[in-house]
């Protein structure tokens, strides 16, 4: 029975190593036949490119890219004026309503945000540039992508660090002096915010909270929202200023709601369904309703702000301008 299980398991292996083998194949050969340009962009000295570091290796891109697939950075490429061709669609199709496109040539979908693309379909679009990060590909799948097109990959590894695709992405695109503009923007934004919340600035607490169908999370500083709050100089509680990498959230039992109090709290309900949407937004009726949730210092005082998850949960300039919209909306415009 034993031998049979390691046949089983030896077989199972060797099929997979000659599935990844006849990919590569099939893209190599595919390329060849309809696309050769694509695999004669990096070969001579003379082509119309330029080489880009980055953090998977290096690649030759077109000085005036003009069909870009977007794996992931979607928000960043869009603030840089770039309409791709492609993208990777999250799990929700409504999860970015912030992104104003324009909706009379919308881009093809390719696959979901944070899992392998179609290869498929990348190739049918003809790209001449593939934008993505280490959410979306590893090594293998950055060489098969390579072979379609001169892909970009940034290796992030936790959500604070979306200003990274945004300034690489734009040095592939040619679009820096764009970037400077967002990000001077951004700084500038925050800048003013600083100035007219003055010292009351110093004296602040600010929570992150999400609600689950079933659990209580807050997030840390190492989160897209908690990186803003930082920049703006909001303070965190304790256990939630840690920047741990690969982790942007806690999630707590009922018990440990104690650390969620501050001084303001920002709190969002989620989900990648309406049903769970709904779920969560019960969850988040009933908690109102528990004696330790009243108990929260937060809670007595009225500062529990319910903010949009569709930008607060984002990646990118885009949402982070939305974010800072908000703390203007309730800390500076109307604060209690």
């Amino acid at each position: 029975m034993r031998s049979k299980q390691a046949f089983i398991h030896w077989f199972k292996k060797q099929l997979h190593c000659l599935q990844a083998i006849g990919l590569g194949l099939f893209i190599l050969l595919f390329t060849t036949a309809c696309y050769p340009h694509h695999l004669t962009i990096e070969a001579t000295a003379s082509s119309p490119c330029r080489m880009v570091q980055h953090s998977m290796g290096e690649s030759c891109v077109p000085f005036h890219p003009q069909r870009v697939i977007v794996l992931s950075g979607l928000d960043g490429v869009l603030a840089l004026g770039v309409k791709p061709v492609g993208i990777a669609e999250n799990l929700d199709p409504l999860f970015v309503p912030y992104l104003s496109q324009d909706q009379t040539e919308p881009p093809q979908i390719i696959g979901l945000v944070g899992d392998r693309p179609s290869l498929e379909a990348i190739l049918q679009l003809q790209p001449d540039m593939i934008l993505g990060t280490s959410w979306d590909m590893d090594a293998n799948t950055y060489k098969l992508l390579s072979q379609i097109a001169p892909t970009i990959g940034v290796k992030l590894e936790t959500d604070a660090q979306w200003k990274e695709p945004l300034i690489k992405f734009a040095e592939a695109l040619g679009k820096t002096a764009e970037a400077d503009r967002v990000l001077s923007n951004y700084n500038a934004r925050l800048a003013e915010f600083k100035a007219k919340m003055g010292d009351r600035l110093h004296q602040l607490q600010a929570s992150l909270v999400r609600i689950y169908p079933d659990s209580i999370a807050f997030y840390l500083s190492s989160s897209f929202p908690g990186s803003i709050l930082k920049d703006a100089g909001i303070q965190r509680p304790p256990a939630q200023a840690i920047e741990p990498r690969g982790q942007n959230q806690q999630r707590i039992d009922k018990e440990l709601i104690s650390l969620l109090d501050a001084d303001i709290m920002f709190i969002w309900t989620y989900g990648y369904t309406s049903e769970i949407a709904k779920a969560a937004e019960s969850a988040l009726d009933k908690l109102k309703t528990d004696p330790l949730w009243q108990a929260l210092k937060v809670v007595q005082r009225h500062q529990v702000y319910e903010v949009s998850a569709t930008y607060w949960f984002g990646f990118g300039p885009i949402a982070a301008n939305l974010v800072i919209d908000d703390l203007f909306k309730y800390l500076v415009e109307t604060p209690s």
